[in-house]
């Protein structure tokens, strides 16, 4: 009875042991936050070369979605719009984004300050491709 009592006592506390050494850490190194998100934040410089403009533009994390951020200015449009993040990537699918205008596309983090966005933008009468160029 008594070896029984040992053997199950040692389980026990090894399975014990085993969990106190397995601690689940957030995505995000620990903050909470997905790090994917962290690269696309700040302040942008935009060359817009179909159109030829330059502008700035506003990333901004969404306090409730993790991989979900806000791009003030987006298209020099004076609105936002909101986009997804997955990886090196911002997704913007079809909405509106102000001055009458709407918008998709895909940004691509091309390396340490640089994104390329390519979009549409939609004037309800055109459609309108766009290049632009995110530097910080």
């Amino acid at each position: 009875m008594k070896i029984k009592t040992y053997a199950y006592l040692l389980t026990l506390l090894s399975i014990v042991i085993l969990f106190q050494a397995c601690e689940l850490e957030p995505a995000g190194g620990g903050n909470g936050i997905n790090d994917d998100v962290a690269k696309f934040l700040g302040t942008w410089n935009v060359s817009d070369q179909s159109a030829r403009l330059n502008y700035k533009v506003v990333i901004e994390r969404d306090p409730v979605y993790a991989e979900q951020v806000y791009l003030q200015n987006f298209a020099d449009a004076g609105g936002k719009a909101v986009g997804l993040v997955v990886g090196d990537k911002i997704i913007i699918d079809k909405q509106q984004i102000g001055n009458g205008y709407s918008t998709e596309g895909e940004g691509v983090y091309n390396k340490s300050n640089q994104l390329t966005f390519e979009f549409v933008l939609d004037d309800g009468i055109d459609l309108d491709p766009r290049k632009g160029y995110f530097t910080k």
